[in-house]
């Protein structure tokens, strides 16, 4: 397996992208942030998401779905 190498110098678009990107995550309310966070790059399930935030399963779910619309909406507008 070979393992490509990204350079700023060779790929400006990824870096751009990546700036949209963290700026609309950090655009999300705390609560979605943190759920989106928990989940998508820290690995958790859905299940561990809500017995560290203290909430329902249904609440992590609920938390996790509007995060990603709203991440969505965010990066669709500064496209």
């Amino acid at each position: 397996m070979h393992s490509a190498m990204i350079t700023t110098a060779t790929t400006p678009t990824i870096d751009i992208n990546l700036d949209h990107a963290t700026d609309a995550l950090d655009s999300l309310d705390a609560e979605l942030r943190q759920s989106i966070h928990l989940a998508f790059y820290s690995g958790f399930s859905t299940n561990q998401v809500a017995n560290l935030l203290g909430v329902s399963v249904e609440t992590a779910e609920t938390r996790l779905s509007n995060g990603l619309v709203s991440l969505r909406e965010a990066l669709a507008s500064a496209a």
